[in-house]
């Protein structure tokens, strides 16, 4: 068949503007893979814009379940030794000790020896022989206090900042702020090594969208339960089953889109999908070095189990997890030490010391710290006085809490207790400033950071009381 000039020319405008429609297809091909594969098209867990510059981007939250004892790891009191079985004075009688009797309170003597570490001389005890090498990456907070002597209530207070159970965690209102950096990882994951005194609710969603609920990954077996693929199902059809089941649920959510437990069902399972490849790759430790699997410790059996949590840590925020929160002491008594206080502190300190210290030390060698924010604390501390077998009993009116990397000014000691290490009474801290403090870091006004809730515009630091940023421990 043979063409005329004319529809020759006919064609060959067709051609152009095919070539111009089909580019601008291919471009809004290319735009709705991008779509599919971006957290804003799928869930709310997009990454975010900061209310201020922020210092740290993500937050490793190493958490000593039982709450540890003060007068025997960074707050050394010489006068407990000088005054060993001696009764309290009369000015700490109206104090609320849980099991002990301020009456009948005797004062105990630490049995550990403290020294000055690093070059700004922060003292510690001998409980630790490791952690005095990263002492100048550290500030520590001695004033930490609050009134909660129960775990439960201390648990809650110290995570969400209520002793109410119900209300969201620190780690779900950095995600509800800041999103999470991976599409493949969650933003939020937690790890631990036995149950706690309060339960999953502690570092629970609240009334956050359920999206930004913490993922518990494993240290052994598969990471996260029930995420494995069936054996027979081939990867085309979990797609496939999975497109369809999302197109129901969009169906659901669109009727009613008010229901945000279909939205986070929605980011969950393409979450998940994702994950399947992804998350047992981010907690393959056969791909790391001997050399660095013995710095976690992972070759001594006393620190093998922390030391993995804290490896896993390291290997989560590198690879854009917003919020890692770890915990140490689950199970038993961990650093509940009503009965042989120093025994039990001494075997707990072996377990985390050579851990964290490896910790602080590979992130600052990766060039990770200073946009990984630490935290360590408990719940609470312990009294200077004694309790049933050489134990203390709880003691909320003042502990030690330190923090490093992220925007923090290292070497630093900052607030004060009294003479016996009982009461916080110099630059005192509330559980809401250290929050205010790190949600600073994150590049987050706590006063902003707000969920319309019953009535009100909740926030993490609450609105019945006064709240401030620590910025004596910031560069």
């Amino acid at each position: 068949m043979h063409s005329s000039p004319d529809s020759l020319e006919h064609q060959s405008g067709n051609r152009r503007s095919w070539l111009a429609r089909a580019g601008m297809g291919i471009g809004a091909l290319a735009l709705l893979d991008l779509n599919r594969r971006c957290p804003a098209a799928e869930t709310p867990l997009a990454s975010r814009e900061t209310h201020h510059p922020a210092q740290a981007k993500a937050v490793i939250s190493l958490f000593m379940h039982g709450g540890p004892s003060q007068v025997d790891t960074f707050d050394p009191k010489p006068l407990l030794n000088e005054h060993a079985g001696q009764p309290l004075p009369a000015s700490f009688a109206n104090l609320n000790l849980e099991f002990t009797k301020a009456s009948e309170a005797r004062l105990l003597p630490s049995q550990r020896r403290f020294r000055r570490c690093g070059e700004s001389g922060i003292e510690m005890s001998d409980l630790f022989e490791h952690l005095p090498g990263v002492a100048d990456e550290l500030a520590v907070i001695r004033s930490c206090h609050h009134t909660e002597f129960n775990h439960a209530p201390a648990l809650y207070l110290t995570h969400t900042g209520s002793s109410q159970m119900g209300r969201p965690s620190l780690g779900a209102w950095t995600t509800y702020g800041l999103g999470s950096e991976s599409e493949e990882l969650p933003g939020y994951v937690v790890l631990r090594d036995g149950p706690l005194k309060s339960g999953p609710l502690t570092y629970g969603h609240g009334f956050l969208p359920a999206v930004h609920s913490a993922t518990e990954l494993r240290n052994t077996g598969a990471p996260i339960l029930y995420l494995d693929r069936h054996a027979t199902l081939r990867d085309s059809d979990q797609r496939r089953i999975l497109d369809f089941s999302q197109t129901l649920n969009r169906r659901f959510q669109k009727a009613y889109s008010h229901n945000t437990v279909v939205e986070a069902q929605i980011a969950a399972y393409e979450l998940a999908y994702r994950m399947q490849a992804t998350a047992p790759e981010a907690v393959d430790l056969s791909q790391e070095t001997d050399r660095t699997k013995s710095m976690y410790g992972l070759d001594q059996e006393e620190t093998r189990s922390f030391g993995t949590q804290c490896l896993n840590a390291r290997r989560l925020v590198e690879r854009g997890v917003r919020f890692v929160q770890l915990y140490h002491g689950g199970g038993s008594d961990g650093w509940d030490t009503h009965g042989e206080n120093d025994a039990k502190h001494v075997r707990n300190g072996r377990q985390i010391d050579k851990p964290i210290a490896g910790l602080i030390t590979d992130l600052k060698a990766r060039g990770l710290l200073d946009t990984t924010l630490v935290i360590w604390g408990g719940e609470f501390g312990r009294t200077p006085t004694s309790e049933g077998s050489a134990g203390r009993d709880h003691n909320p009116y003042g502990y030690s809490v330190w923090m490093a990397g992220g925007g923090i000014r290292g070497g630093t000691v900052y607030g004060a207790t009294d003479e016996f290490g009982f009461r916080a009474v110099e630059d005192r801290v509330q559980v809401r400033d250290l929050h205010a403090t790190i949600l600073h870091l994150l590049g987050l006004d706590h006063t902003r950071l707000t969920y319309y809730f019953q009535g009100l515009e909740q926030r993490l630091t609450q609105i019945d009381g006064e709240s401030r940023v620590i910025r004596e421990v910031i560069r």
